[in-house]
């Protein structure tokens, strides 16, 4: 079955290895691609919240070069784009904005006109747009993440709040033209770790008619590491139907096995994208029938993608 995987961090991989080597998506991740038959992607460039402006601008212009140097992936730029052909469809995604210290409204038109249409405003830290889980609770999104978030809205692009703290998500709610979405997120009533949602949150994002991702990183499946498994990871599919509906659901699957020390990155055997397919086979097994599975790998993802198309 089709996946719309809506979170990987390639561009970080790009970066990574792009001074060294050559063809980077064709020979170290397309094959990985097919065997999961993962049709559609989120390609994030993922910054950790050190990173100048100049250095997002590499990452996101090498990962956009890698995409069109590789003929079986297409980059999604509009609606079109999308007509199924045979390739695996590309969206860019952005993952922290920290390297907007100023102008944010010029720089959010650059990252749109390069192909971005979902970001985030933070990694985990604060920034001066807003702040992560792992930021100062009591603050939110900052004078300068509310004008980039205007901008974000005014370009119509999705807005990711998987990695904001609980007063930058609410913020992000109080603006009703916000589009929002989460592309790599779990169920905290199950997992009780920061980068999860509440129930609140959850019913929230329901409400305004957007999806989250389930994400496969095995912290956020479950707190004991004899149950980081795929079972458990269906379990918040469960839990979040029963409070929001089939329409929530998505898949964020966040495969991190192209990082250092990755053999501890993975939910057991998930271990990348190629073994998507045994998710899937979880989820016909639990309750899910076809259709309420179909949506999930991908349609929910798709129809909300191209609301901003």
């Amino acid at each position: 079955m089709k996946l719309f995987d809506l979170h990987a961090d390639i561009g970080y991989d790009v970066m990574q290895k792009k001074h060294t080597e050559t063809d980077i998506l064709n020979r170290f991740h397309l094959q990985k691609f097919l065997e999961g038959e993962v049709s559609y992607i989120g390609m994030a460039s993922f910054f950790e919240g050190s990173e100048t402006w100049d250095y997002m601008q590499d990452m996101v212009l090498s990962l956009k070069k890698e995409i069109e140097h590789c003929e079986m992936i297409d980059l999604v730029l509009c609606g079109e784009d999308l007509t199924e052909n045979g390739h695996i469809k590309a969206i860019l995604t952005v993952e922290g904005m920290c390297g907007i210290k100023e102008h944010a409204r010029e720089k959010i038109e650059w990252l749109y006109a390069q192909g971005v249409r979902i970001a985030s405003f933070c990694w985990n830290e604060e920034n001066l747009l807003a702040t992560g889980v792992k930021g100062n609770p009591e603050h939110g999104l900052h004078p300068l993440g509310k004008e980039a978030l205007q901008a974000m809205i005014d370009c119509n692009m999705l807005v990711d709040v998987s990695h904001a703290n609980e007063r930058t998500f609410w913020d992000i709610m109080a603006h009703p033209s916000a589009r929002v979405i989460a592309t790599h997120s779990n169920a905290r009533a199950l997992c009780d770790h920061p980068r999860n949602l509440w129930d609140d949150q959850i019913i929230a994002i329901a409400k305004r008619g957007g999806i989250i991702g389930m994400n496969s990183a095995p912290a956020f499946v479950h707190e004991r590491p004899e149950k980081r498994d795929i079972p458990h990871l269906v379990a918040h599919m469960q839990y979040i139907k029963q409070l929001t509906g089939i329409e929530t659901l998505a898949l964020g699957l966040d495969y991190m096995d192209f990082y250092e020390g990755c053999e501890e990155l993975h939910t057991k055997n998930l271990e990348d994208c190629s073994k998507s397919q045994r998710l899937i086979e979880e989820m016909l097994t639990r309750n899910f029938s076809e259709e309420e599975v179909r949506l999930i790998a991908s349609e929910n993802a798709l129809r909300k993608l191209k609301e901003v198309l």
